[in-house]
């Protein structure tokens, strides 16, 4: 999509939904929303996922309550009950191409892309010196959850993968030396072993790329719903509070994990749809290059 073809839209979408949110505000109505509650502890109300789209449908004035579903649902159910319009309203995924054919995606990454930068869980003391390019990790066998869009990515670039279904077997996979990594996003792996104790270290010299994009999913029946939120997304971007938002949820993250002064093996992604939006750079995290390696991570991987 061109800039043109992209502010032309972006108006309409903008007329389009001022004139619902005034129409839901002259009822007086509180739209009751229902998403997929995920598997995890706490709180889900002050996961990211949440508080964004939230803030999303504030900044177009839509009156709302998000509510999660009753039982917590691994990512293939949700979608599923999402796209049979049977009690839940959204999730957030990865997207791929069969997602999109049954699904409304709301094209904003509002990850900035950071799923598709993965570090590798290994074991303390284990070494990729030897990992130069990706004829070299393919001599590596790595863990994946079943039903993650991952999956299929790194077994399209002839990569050797165990699945599991479960994060702690696949985390005692690499304990046992089963395999020798268990790559994890940038903005996921930190907190892992912070949280949980995971007695793997983060592998301090590699990171993967491939495109990919977290969006909120809805179903096709949900339009109007998917444009409020997409044109939420747009005016908190412009307005910095979506900055603002990802930096206080990922800064530290990022901060960890230098990317940019890693070797990054690039993959290809089959399973990326046409239409997404690779040429907005601002949609984008862009590692910079003069991000120095922290001294926590060096200690980190410092240790035997």
């Amino acid at each position: 999509m061109t800039r043109l073809a992209f502010s032309v839209r972006f108006a309409l979408l903008l007329l389009t939904v001022l004139i619902t949110a005034d129409a839901v505000a002259a009822s007086s109505s509180v739209r009751v929303i229902v998403y997929a509650k995920p598997f995890q502890q706490g709180d889900s109300h002050q996961m990211y996922q949440v508080k964004l789209l939230s803030a999303a449908l504030d900044k177009v004035g839509i009156a709302h309550l998000l509510v999660p579903s009753q039982t917590p649902m691994l990512q293939e159910r949700a979608l599923r009950t999402i796209a049979g319009n049977d009690g839940v309203d959204v999730f957030w995924s990865l997207t791929t191409l069969d997602r999109e054919q049954h699904l409304r995606p709301v094209r904003f990454p509002i990850d900035k892309g950071l799923y598709g930068w993965r570090l590798l869980l290994v074991k303390p003391g284990h070494s990729s010196m030897k990992i130069q390019r990706l004829a070299d990790l393919q001599t590596w066998v790595l863990t994946q959850g079943h039903d993650w869009p991952d999956t299929p990515i790194l077994l399209r670039n002839a990569l050797q993968v165990v699945t599991s279904n479960n994060f702690a077997s696949m985390v005692e996979l690499v304990k046992i030396g089963r395999v020798a990594a268990f790559p994890r996003s940038a903005i996921e792996i930190w907190s892992e072993i912070d949280q949980q104790n995971l007695a793997l270290t983060v592998e301090p010299g590699v990171a993967l790329h491939y495109p990919i994009a977290l969006y909120y999913f809805f179903s096709k029946e949900q339009e109007q719903l998917a444009q409020q939120v997409e044109l939420g997304l747009e005016l908190l971007r412009e307005s910095g509070e979506f900055e603002a938002m990802f930096q206080a949820e990922f800064g530290e993250s990022l901060r960890r994990s230098a990317l940019a002064q890693r070797r990054v093996i690039e993959l290809t992604n089959p399973l990326l749809p046409k239409l997404t939006p690779l040429d907005r750079p601002e949609l984008w995290y862009q590692p910079k290059a003069s991000t120095p390696l922290p001294a926590d991570v060096i200690e980190l991987n410092a240790q035997p």
